[in-house]
């Protein structure tokens, strides 16, 4: 496995450990190695080009892959094509990185995202995935906990992003508890545990949720927030500071700038924004700075300072196809859900954070009458294919069937259904998308057609 930093190289060996008998844990070594082939002895002026790596056992290669999916912690494509055109001893011509530009790259980016959430630069912190960035937001509020022995308690509240879950109970081993359901009855249980004792270092959620688009009850959350003490991260991925102003309701905000801030679908990055109203605000920035390191690949900062360039209007267009595609689809005898911030349930939490003027984003998800509907308007959708979302073009997945193939019953109790079909929207013309959707709809009304006495 490789890594742009010994530190993340050693949490990957350490995980490996921890979890490998004594046979299988003889064979991992860990090293850093220069791009000209030599091993690292100290820090020199192409530091950004150094990988570290941790070497396994086979019997370990399922751990080390969850483990680098989880936390967001490898180097990204463009780092390894780098390497394997530029590093001597592989046969590539040396070639310095653009290191000022991808410098310049990242302060107008780190002004950019500051702008969108009304603070300085100084309180956004730049990280190389979306998931590393989780993974450091709650490491630098565990830091502020006390001591390690001490344990460390989590409320992941509303049905989370599969990798979010799993690197906070599984790689870092926090006490979780779910809250799969965001539901009003599930924040009173969570209110009643706390007036009884229980004790809450911080609850992260997401705003609003994937796949289901629901919207959490933010104002209560940040009222329990204060009265007892625990932090709250949020992930607005799929919500955007274009379209919801959460300012008031989180400690630290955490983005997946892969997604619509990228739009392209070919760079990665995560953002952590420190809150205007953060509990112990000094104490958690001081964490974060201590925690960080710079791992951002130059060419990677590059490409996704071009990219963002246009973020907002970007995000407003597709807001307004995803409507005109949830109208559509609403309307018809095959769908019996979409799943969409606007005519939810809880559109009034959604409603209480969305700017004037603004949307309800670019994401749903539509449950059909029958299976055979979705299998039909899944293949006859003529978009890209693919787990991604908040992409410039539209795509689509069978999430459920991605991201939670081994646990079909576990997800189908919190709603997340076998046959759930997610689409993130564009940015295309609304004419030639909506057009798409028809030929979609009509495909399932070939395979599901009406009969005496209703579907069969």
């Amino acid at each position: 496995m490789l890594f742009p930093s010994e530190t993340m190289a050693r949490a990957c060996e350490r995980h490996l450990r921890d979890r490998s008998d004594d046979s299988q844990a003889s064979a991992i070594v860990r090293l850093t190695i220069r791009i000209d082939g030599s091993f690292k002895t100290q820090d020199d002026d192409r530091q950004q080009e150094n990988v570290s790596m941790v070497l396994h056992p086979q019997t370990l290669a399922a751990e080390a892959k969850a483990f680098w999916q989880h936390t967001g912690f490898g180097i990204s494509s463009r780092f390894a094509a780098h390497w394997l055109k530029t590093a001597p001893f592989l046969g590539g011509e040396p070639e310095r990185l653009p290191l000022k530009e991808a410098r310049d790259a990242g302060l107008a980016l780190g002004s950019r995202i500051a702008g969108l959430y009304s603070t300085g630069p100084d309180d956004v912190f730049l990280y190389h995935t979306g998931m590393s960035a989780m993974a450091h937001a709650a490491s630098a509020i565990r830091r502020l906990g006390g001591e390690v022995g001490k344990g460390f308690r989590v409320v992941v509240f509303g049905f989370p992003y599969v990798d979010t879950f799993k690197v906070l109970s599984k790689v870092y081993g926090f006490d979780c508890v779910l809250y799969g359901h965001a539901s009003a009855r599930e924040l009173d249980e969570l209110e009643a545990g706390l007036e009884t004792g229980s004790r809450l270092d911080v609850v992260v959620t997401e705003f609003p949720g994937n796949p289901l688009l629901r919207s959490v009850h933010l104002a209560r959350l940040k009222a329990l927030s204060r009265k007892h003490g625990f932090y709250i991260i949020i992930d607005d991925t799929i919500g955007t500071a274009v379209n919801l102003d959460l300012g008031s309701s989180y400690d630290l905000v955490c983005t997946s700038l892969t997604k619509m801030f990228s739009g392209a679908c070919n760079v990665m990055g995560g953002s952590v924004v420190v809150g205007p109203r953060c509990r112990n605000r000094d104490s958690l920035r001081e964490a974060l700075s201590d925690l960080y390191e710079d791992t951002y690949f130059p060419l990677d900062v590059i490409v996704m300072n071009t990219n963002s360039v246009g973020f907002e209007s970007r995000v407003q267009l597709a807001s307004r196809n995803a409507e005109k595609v949830v109208d559509r689809l609403r309307h018809h005898r095959l769908v019996e859900t979409v799943y969409y911030p606007r005519g939810s349930p809880t559109q009034h939490l959604y409603d209480d954070f969305r700017r004037p003027g603004a949307g309800y984003g670019y994401l749903l998800s539509i449950e059909f009458v029958e299976p055979a509907a979705a299998t039909a308007f899944f293949d006859a959708l003529d978009v890209a294919k693919g787990p991604s979302l908040g992409t410039n073009f539209t795509i689509c997945c069978a999430y459920t069937l991605l991201a939670h193939a081994s646990e079909l019953d576990w997800a189908a109790g919190y709603g997340v259904r076998e046959h759930l079909v997610r689409i993130s929207v564009g940015i295309e013309e609304e004419e030639s998308l909506l057009a798409l959707v028809e030929v979609a709809l009509a495909a399932a009304e070939l395979r599901c057609p009406v009969r005496e006495g209703g579907l069969k």
